[in-house]
């Protein structure tokens, strides 16, 4: 039987408790990936931005949508001791040269911190360069792949179809 597939959108997230694959694109924004060891559940979420403003509450901020994922694993049942996370994407994207993008640094910033204050291990770190990147996750097995993309331009990125 074959999985269930699901893409990630920006300002998204999935957690699961059944195998599952989650695909997305990055560009600039990031992605982080989080699994149970102990109960094999897993999730995912890609953000576009590092902070939210003030009272501004949605996932497409990293701030939020990490801690939002590490709340639904510690809601489940799981320990921080059993979770481990990946964070992939923040590429250095330019859209021409009027226009150059350094989010992605303060993006993959933000995941590592709070990661770090939660005392979540990390497993891997893909972060950086000037691509995108196409990610595969199963939630289940906690195998990720990530490619990267020959060119990015915000066509590839929210027309990954074409």
């Amino acid at each position: 039987m074959q999985n269930k597939e699901f893409f990630l959108n920006p300002g998204e997230l999935i957690f699961s408790k059944k195998e599952i694959v989650i695909k997305t694109i990055l560009g600039s924004c990031v992605a982080v990936s989080l699994h149970d060891k102990k109960n094999k559940y897993g999730g995912m979420c890609h953000f576009l931005l590092p902070e939210s403003e003030q009272n501004v509450i949605s996932t497409k901020y990293g701030n939020i949508a990490v801690l939002t994922l590490i709340k639904k694993f510690l809601k489940a049942g799981c320990s921080v001791e059993s979770m481990e996370a990946s964070i992939i994407g923040g590429a250095f994207i330019m859209f021409n040269e009027k226009e150059i993008f350094f989010i992605g640094d303060r993006n993959s910033e933000i995941a590592r911190q709070i990661l770090k204050n939660h005392k979540i291990k990390i497993k891997s770190i893909n972060t950086g360069g000037e691509h995108g990147k196409r990610v595969i996750f199963n939630t289940y097995t906690n195998t990720l792949i990530v490619q990267p993309l020959e060119l990015t331009s915000i066509d590839d990125l929210y027309n990954p179809g074409k």
